[in-house]
């Protein structure tokens, strides 16, 4: 893609997922980042509620580790046969993660 070149956007969108892309695509840089973060955040709660409703383990630690602050999401992730501990939280603007062996 050269820089000319708009995104493609994702094949699961639907047709009002398509749309709402085409009216953000003339926003500025800061709007779309801003939005972006926003997305990510809502990912994670619908992540959490589903797990919530369908009775999935997400495993709470029993402690957080020093530099992850109390607020942050957690998920549990497996990655060649081991499970982590995936922390994800707000700091200002910007998404902070740290990942922990389980």
């Amino acid at each position: 893609m050269t820089a000319d070149e708009r995104p493609t956007p994702p094949s699961e969108l639907d047709r009002t997922g398509r749309e709402a892309l085409d009216e953000l695509a003339g926003r500025d840089a800061p709007t779309l980042r801003a939005v972006s973060d926003y997305l990510e955040e809502l990912a994670a709660w619908n992540e959490r509620r589903t797990d919530r409703e369908t009775g999935s383990a997400t495993a709470e630690p029993d402690a957080y580790p020093d530099d992850v602050p109390e607020r942050a999401s957690v998920s549990v992730t497996e990655i060649g046969g081991t499970e982590y501990y995936y922390y994800q939280w707000r700091d200002g603007d910007e998404i902070r993660s740290h990942t922990e062996r389980r």
